[in-house]
């Protein structure tokens, strides 16, 4: 069980812990939402997974996407007005959506909820085909994997369940973790699945079949991704530890950090850049035989849950003291900072300049209602929209 001066300091982030941990029911609401593009690749759009809805945005101007017919024509209400890419699930209680939606065909989007359901959205017409949902043996706040051959689902309370992405049906389910949870998209290299569990293990296992190649500790819950890079696998831990593994399951060597790591580190080359829930944020060289500490410093008041996000000269980070910082990427000192009305806890989504978008754009997300979405410049960070219920 978590202590209570956790909770106290880590507040929403810990809540949903303790919840998956089998302290609470049912969420009061979503901890943080999912960020992630959809659409034509010259303009696409922002699809947003956030407490009981899914919604479709413009980057441009922060508008819900319009509902357009066949010929192109702007579907409306019944009162003249168009009508707006939004998904909601009719359910008592509300469903809630942690994950990103896959897109399975080009038809068809499929959203996992928190309540054990597998909901398919027609893309066109933004409704859920299925109201009752496809029953998942679990729980799921983390972001599914699609493959040609199976969707990979992540369950909260424990394990992993391979699905055909065709019908929706179970193929095989993984339970090594023991119930504790795997809470981050699985990774897919070859033949071989990687998992971070929050029973503090990583593990390995066949792509096909579900069966377990490996297991390491890595002395603390395990909540994000690992990222490969430089043939190895980069990834942090609650125990104070960010860790290069190698692809057989070996540590090769770690860094430790004044605080729980919870997002993936960002690895550019051989340099390694990531935050803790403490505020900190580093920036590694990864010599081939050692992590070597190039800077750190406390950006932040409060956690960083993020993966830091490294453009060029800068990194972008947000925290759960409502701000959003830009750090010089050489010396680690602050460039400018923005606030937010709410906690930012999900990563932050670049637009590279496009069709409708002139220049490098950010949306960042926060957990308050009023402001789900903003976008900032990428280089002066001015606020060009913000987008609320």
């Amino acid at each position: 069980m978590v202590s209570l001066r956790r909770l106290w300091k880590y507040g929403a982030i810990v809540a949903i812990v303790l919840l998956a941990a089998g302290c609470a029911s049912v969420p009061i609401d979503s901890s943080w939402g999912d960020l992630s593009l959809i659409g034509d690749e010259s303009a696409p759009n922002v699809l947003l997974a956030f407490t009981d809805r899914i919604i479709q945005v413009d980057p441009a101007d922060g508008s819900l996407i319009e509902l357009r017919d066949s010929s192109g024509n702007v579907r409306v209400d019944d009162q003249g007005n168009p009508r707006r890419w939004q998904v909601q699930a009719s359910t008592n209680p509300p469903s809630h959506f942690y994950s990103r939606p896959v897109r399975v065909n080009d038809t068809t989007l499929v959203a996992a909820s928190y309540e054990n359901k597998l909901y398919e959205i027609d893309v066109a017409a933004a409704r859920i085909d299925n109201p009752d949902g496809v029953a998942l043996p679990g729980n799921v706040v983390g972001n599914p994997l699609l493959t040609d051959s199976f969707l990979y689902m992540p369950l909260s309370n424990g394990g992993l369940v391979a699905l055909d992405p065709a019908n929706l049906t179970e193929t095989w389910r993984f339970t090594g973790d023991e119930g504790k949870g795997i809470w981050s998209q699985p990774l897919l290299i070859d033949d071989t699945l990687y998992l971070s569990s929050m029973n503090h293990f990583l593990f390995a296992l066949d792509a096909q079949t579900g069966v377990e190649k490996w297991r390491l500790d890595l002395q603390g819950a395990v909540a994000s991704t690992p990222v490969y890079a430089n043939d190895a696998l980069y990834v942090g831990s609650f125990g104070h530890k960010l860790f290069k593994v190698t692809l057989d399951g070996q540590i090769a060597y770690e860094f430790a950090t004044s605080d729980w790591v919870w997002g993936a580190p960002a690895v550019v080359d051989d340099t390694v850049y990531v935050g803790d829930l403490g505020g900190n944020l580093y920036m590694l060289t990864d010599t081939g035989t050692s992590f070597s500490q190039v800077w750190t410093r406390k950006v932040a008041g409060r956690a960083i849950r993020m993966t830091p996000l490294v453009v060029d000269d800068t990194i972008v980070v947000g925290s759960r003291d409502h701000f959003v910082y830009w750090i010089n990427r050489e010396t680690g000192e602050e460039v400018f900072k923005r606030e937010m009305r709410g906690e930012v806890l999900s990563d932050i989504l670049l637009i590279e300049p496009n069709e409708t978008v002139r220049e490098p754009t950010i949306i960042v997300s926060s957990i308050a209602h009023e402001e789900l979405l903003v976008a900032f410049t990428l280089e002066q960070g001015e606020r060009r929209w913000a987008y609320g219920l």
